[in-house]
C-alpha cells in the first residue's frame, strides 16, 4: 500500500512538472514569435528623435535623418510645429499602404498614420519621454536568421505568491531610459513577497493590457543577464491582493537586440540584492540594428 501511495504522489509531481514546463514552452514560443512580428523589434532599421523644428531625411549623410542606402539621397522634409507634424516628400510614398502621396499633415500623437516605400515602413513613435521617427524594414536581411535565446533551467522555486498593496495616493516618479532621457511614471502600489523567508518588494506600472509591468534588476545583471535590467509581466491581483510572480518569465529588454530602441531602466527600488537565476539569459548574438548603423 505504501508503495502505491508513493507512486501516486510521484505521478502527481511528474504531471505538475510537465504542466509547468509546457506553460513555459508556450510562453517562450509566443515571446519568440512576437520578436519577429511586423511590430516586433527585429525589423527596426532606424530611430530618429523628433522635437519642434525642421528635419531633412534621405540616404545622404548631409541629411538630419540618414535613412538606409536604399532610399534616395533626398527623400523629403519633416516639419514639427507644436502638435502638428508635416511631411513633404520629393518622391511618391504610400500612405497607410493605400494611396500615393507627396505631402500630408496630422496631429503628432495620431497613431494610425504610417508611410511605406519598397519594403520600408516609418511612422511617428511615442515612447515615454521620447517622440521619434521609427523606421522598419519588413524584409530585414537578418529576419531569415535563427535567433538564439538562452534561458536558465525552469525553476518552480522562483515562482512566488506576492501581495499587492495599493498606495493611498498614486506615486509619481521620474524614470530613466537607455538613451539618457527621463519620463514620468505612475506607480499604483507595491508588491511584497518572500524569497527564503527574506522580504522583498517591487513597484509595478500598469501596462495597456491591464497587467502589471515590472522593470527590475538583480545580481545576475552584467553577468548571466543583461546589465540594464530585465522585464516581467504579472497578472493583476485578485480581490484579496494576491499576485503570482513567475521569474521564469523574466525577459530581455528590446535594446539587447537593437540599438533603435528606448528601453526604460530599473529604479533603485526595483533593484534586488540577490541573483534571480530564472528567465532569459543575456543575448550574445549580432545586433539586428547593426546592418543599418
Amino acid at each position: 500500500m505504501k508503495i502505491k501511495i508513493l507512486l501516486f504522489f510521484l505521478l502527481i509531481i511528474s504531471c505538475s512538472d510537465s504542466s509547468f514546463k509546457e506553460e513555459l514552452d508556450e510562453w517562450k514560443s509566443k515571446r519568440y514569435n512576437a520578436l519577429f512580428a511586423e511590430d516586433g523589434y527585429l525589423n527596426l532599421a532606424g530611430l530618429f528623435l523628433l522635437e519642434s523644428g525642421s528635419y531633412t531625411m534621405g540616404s545622404s549623410e548631409l541629411n538630419d535623418f540618414i535613412f538606409p542606402s536604399d532610399f534616395p539621397e533626398k527623400l523629403g522634409v519633416i516639419n514639427v510645429i507644436d502638435s502638428v507634424v508635416s511631411f513633404e516628400y520629393l518622391i511618391e510614398v504610400n500612405y497607410k499602404d493605400s494611396i500615393s502621396i507627396k505631402k500630408t499633415s496630422y496631429h503628432i500623437k495620431d497613431k494610425n498614420v504610417y508611410f511605406s516605400w519598397k519594403t520600408f515602413r516609418w511612422y511617428i513613435h511615442s515612447d515615454p519621454g521620447v517622440i521619434s521617427i521609427r523606421l522598419r524594414d519588413l524584409n530585414h536581411p537578418m529576419l531569415d536568421e535563427k535567433l538564439k535565446i538562452d534561458f536558465f533551467q525552469p525553476n518552480k522555486n522562483l515562482v512566488f505568491n506576492g501581495k499587492f498593496i495599493k498606495y493611498d495616493l498614486i506615486k509619481f516618479q521620474r524614470t530613466n531610459n537607455i538613451i539618457g532621457a527621463t519620463f514620468p511614471e505612475q506607480i499604483p502600489g507595491i508588491i511584497n513577497f518572500k524569497i527564503k523567508n527574506k522580504e522583498f518588494s517591487l513597484e509595478p506600472t500598469i501596462a495597456p493590457s491591464g497587467n502589471f509591468f515590472i522593470v527590475f534588476a538583480d545580481e545576475t545583471n552584467g553577468k548571466e543577464t543583461y546589465g540594464g535590467g530585465r522585464f516581467l509581466y504579472v497578472n493583476p491581483p485578485d480581490n484579496n491582493g494576491n499576485v503570482l510572480i513567475n521569474f521564469n518569465k523574466a525577459y530581455n529588454p528590446p535594446c539587447v537586440f537593437s540599438s533603435f530602441t528606448t528601453c526604460p531602466l530599473p529604479s533603485a527600488f526595483n533593484t534586488l540584492d540577490i541573483p534571480i537565476n530564472a528567465g532569459e539569459k543575456m543575448y550574445n548574438g549580432k545586433l539586428y540594428s547593426s546592418i543599418y548603423e
